[in-house]
């Protein structure tokens, strides 16, 4: 390759595409998703879902992993060069173990497995009156519950209905009926 002279005049090899990829776009691109990717998760997991942050953090989250796997591939000799060390071998393991172990908590296997999400989805849809006696409340206390907690419910609403107009999921309405239910 020829050489180009560069700001100080001396002479500098021409920078590579693939380089010049890394270096300009890549780097800034995988830092931004990593970034969204890391507040939308944190904003998920403490319940701020509002607006697209839920969309935002899956969809970034898949050009965050795309961009992982392409610094991967470029770098696969180095990657298999760390991977060497004890000390790699054994975070690797324990990362995968844990990340297993929490999918498996969350997680379901399709066949008849737990899945949190469908049972809160079908509880927020129900009535307060239907849904409140599975909660362990009847429906007047969980009016009183929610009045207590500044938000306005009437039994006959769905606890998505009354969610949304304090700001909340059925799911978190339902969580806080479940919360004060007598023991």
């Amino acid at each position: 390759m020829a050489a180009n002279k560069n700001d100080t005049g001396s002479k500098a090899p021409a920078m590579t595409v693939s380089k010049t990829m890394t270096r300009d776009v890549v780097t800034p691109v995988t830092i931004v998703t990593f970034v969204v990717s890391t507040v939308t998760g944190i904003m998920l997991l403490l319940h701020w879902n509002t607006g697209l942050v839920r969309f935002s953090h899956e969809w970034l989250s898949v050009v965050f992993s795309a961009i992982a796997l392409w610094h991967l591939v470029k770098n696969w000799r180095a990657f298999v060069g760390y991977l060497k060390r004890y000390a790699a071998q054994a975070a690797f393991v324990a990362s995968i173990v844990v990340s297993v172990v929490f999918t498996g908590m969350t997680g379901t296997t399709g066949g008849g497995g737990v899945n949190p999400g469908a049972v809160f989805g079908a509880l927020s849809s129900a009535t307060l009156e239907a849904a409140a006696p599975a909660l362990g409340l009847p429906a007047d206390k969980a009016v009183e519950v929610l009045k207590a907690a500044n938000i306005e419910a009437a039994p006959g609403e769905t606890l998505t209905a009354i969610g949304e107009r304090a700001g909340k999921t059925g799911a978190a309405v339902a969580s806080l009926l479940a919360a004060k239910r007598p023991l």
